[in-house]
């Protein structure tokens, strides 16, 4: 993350503290203020002494976020910290005006605050190994991206697929950010898809228990729980949802190559087949897009036998032009 002065440093920097005053912070966030807090203190810190150190951590907090909106006051909880890295932390946060939270831990040069993303190209699939020793594998055209240090075990997936077997550690849940939900685990193995061109995002649960729900900023929802063979298909612009029973091992086929259609939408089909062959493939209007189908391919079978299957079973056809292919109705 760049800025072009120390003004725009100061705006993302008050930003942030607000978001964190107002208490809508995600817990990646949350973790970096209190990072920087007390890196901020143990830097400019030789020979602490002890004191109240909750007093005096509040006190500290209350000068800092003052400075967002001084007529209204605010009490933080925060770790107790002697009174010489108190001081200290709130020097530097008036002095330097907030800048030193953006560069230092948001810099590429500082590993605290760095973000690490992974993707793979159309037609590639790739298995990453996680920090905490998890893996993930990430269908064609998948960006991920998740925290250098990983003490906050938890990914967002940009746009794509990915299909996770995660370490068990019931001491740090695992959660997956992707469209509007948020999919918690303790250790388990899924698969979530959340290619940003369809409308939906869809969780899958091969072993172990998911909870699924909405992000923070959208309106709440129980958590779903899954089971293996569930699957959970969420509206990412209104929040509803549907659980089914599926066969997740057939759904997970991808992962060497194959691909298994149940009840997809065409325009969906369309773009899994993208996906995997890095081709273009489009669909004319939106009635042949909602046709359902569904069916099961072989990994070695190619995009003109898969396309011919499906356009006699959805009774469509189909051509390719300058590098692409379009579906219409016959």
């Amino acid at each position: 993350m760049q800025f072009n002065n120390n003004n725009m440093h100061q705006q993302q920097a008050r930003a942030l503290l607000e978001k964190y005053r107002l208490g809508r912070c995600t817990a990646e966030e949350k973790a970096l203020i209190e990072r920087w807090y007390a890196e901020t203190a143990r830097r400019r810190s030789k020979d602490p002494i002890h004191t109240d150190l909750q007093a005096a951590g509040q006190h500290s907090w209350r000068k800092i976020l003052a400075t967002l909106q001084p007529e209204e006051a605010f009490e933080a909880r925060i770790r107790p910290l002697r009174a010489f890295y108190v001081a200290a932390a709130v020097a530097a946060a008036i002095c330097l005006g907030f800048f030193w939270l953006y560069n230092e831990l948001l810099t590429p040069g500082n590993r605290a605050g760095q973000m690490v993303i992974v993707h793979t190209r159309p037609g590639e699939i790739k298995t990453y190994t996680l920090p905490d020793s998890s893996h993930v594998t990430l269908n064609g055209g998948t960006s991920l991206r998740y925290p250098h240090d990983f003490e906050i075990r938890k990914v967002t997936i940009s746009d794509g697929e990915a299909y996770f077997d995660v370490r068990h550690d019931a001491s740090r849940p695992f959660i997956v950010e992707a469209g509007r939900t948020l999919t918690q685990v303790l250790g388990t193995v899924f698969s979530v898809r959340a290619y940003q061109r369809l409308g939906d995002i869809r969780v899958v649960v091969s072993s172990g228990k998911v909870g699924v729900r909405n992000s923070d900023g959208y309106p709440s929802v129980e958590t779903a729980f899954l089971l293996p063979d569930e699957e959970l298909v969420v509206d990412n612009q209104n929040g509803s949802y549907r659980k089914d029973h599926v066969n997740a091992r057939s759904l997970a086929g991808w992962i060497k190559g194959a691909l298994d259609f149940n009840n997809d939408e065409l325009k969906t089909i369309a773009l899994l087949l993208e996906k995997k062959f890095n081709v273009p493939v489009r669909v004319d209007g939106r009635q042949l897009e909602m046709q359902r189908l569904t069916a099961r391919f072989r990994a070695d079978e190619t995009l003109d036998d898969i396309l011919g299957t499906l356009s006699f079973a959805g009774n469509f056809k189909y051509r390719h032009d300058a590098g692409q292919v379009f579906i219409s109705m016959k």
